[in-house]
């Protein structure tokens, strides 16, 4: 049953208290008897034209066109063309001027694919 006087004031607060609570005040809204149905209202105003109404105008086209955006990729893959390869068989043991020669190409390469 609804108790006005809980939670007590300045009391911790309690679920199982706060949850009567909430319950006995529905179960009191619920016990309300509801009046016979009104009249119906009158009909509302024609909605706008489609699901979300009429199109607006366009807007500006964005900082990249579909046309600019594609011609750009299409030469992404020839950015290391002019990154030559190596040609050089690898040793069976530490070859020092054979790892210099794969760090100094590994340095062109990431030098040529970095977008400026």
């Amino acid at each position: 049953m609804f108790d006005p006087a809980q939670p007590a004031e300045n009391s911790p607060l309690s679920s199982a208290v706060m949850r009567s609570q909430l319950t006995s005040l529905k179960d009191l809204i619920d016990a309300v008897p509801a009046g016979p149905p009104g009249p119906e209202g009158p009909e509302g105003p024609e909605g706008p034209e489609g699901p979300e109404g009429p199109a607006g105008p366009a807007g500006p086209p964005g900082e990249v066109t579909t046309v600019a955006l594609e011609a750009a990729i299409a030469t992404t893959s020839s950015n290391s063309n002019a990154v030559a390869t190596l040609g050089e068989i690898a040793d069976s043991s530490y070859n020092q001027p054979q790892m210099q020669n794969l760090i100094n190409k590994m340095d062109e390469l990431i030098t040529i694919l970095r977008r400026e």
